[in-house]
Formats: C-alpha cells, sequence, structure tokens
C-alpha cells in the first residue's frame, strides 16, 4: 500500500533512529530528537518497528507485526516503553 505513513513521537531525553521493516526489507527510517516527532513511509499494513538509540546504535523497543499509525517512545521505571 503506497503513501502510508507511521508519526513518530519521541517523549525521551535521547535522540533515537526509528526504523520501519516488512520481512528483511527496510521501508522507512527517521531521527527524532527529543520532544521531536518525525514520519516514516510504510508500504504495506503491518511492519516491524526498531528504535535505536541515535548515539549508540543499540535497539531500546522494537514492537513486531505492528499495523499502528502513530507510536509513542516513552521511558518508565527505566525501561523504554512503544505505545
Amino acid at each position: 500500500m503506497a503513501g502510508r505513513e507511521i508519526t513518530f513521537h519521541n517523549k525521551v531525553e535521547i535522540k533515537v533512529q526509528a526504523q520501519i521493516f516488512t520481512g528483511n526489507t527496510l521501508v522507512g527510517t527517521c531521527v527524532a530528537g527529543p520532544g521531536e516527532t518525525g514520519v516514516l513511509p510504510a508500504e504495506s499494513v503491518r511492519y516491524d518497528i526498531y528504535l535505536k538509540d541515535g548515539a549508540t546504535g543499540w535497539v531500546i523497543a522494537r514492537q513486531m507485526d505492528s499495523d499502528a499509525k502513530f507510536l509513542t517512545l516513552t521511558r518508565s521505571n527505566g525501561r523504554y516503553i512503544i505505545i
């Protein structure tokens, strides 16, 4: 499905790289600083989401087989959470 977009809200204190995959294919990426919003293109209805620390590249949160149109990264009790 061409033209689909996912909105990513970064509500944590670090720069985050968001990546959207379908299977093993990267179909969208963006970088958002603290408090920023980014938009990722997506080619399908379901996809895998990986959120990485912008400085180290470590995966800090992921959500598999998602159909979300809006993502928000928050932090609670020292853990990063996608809502």
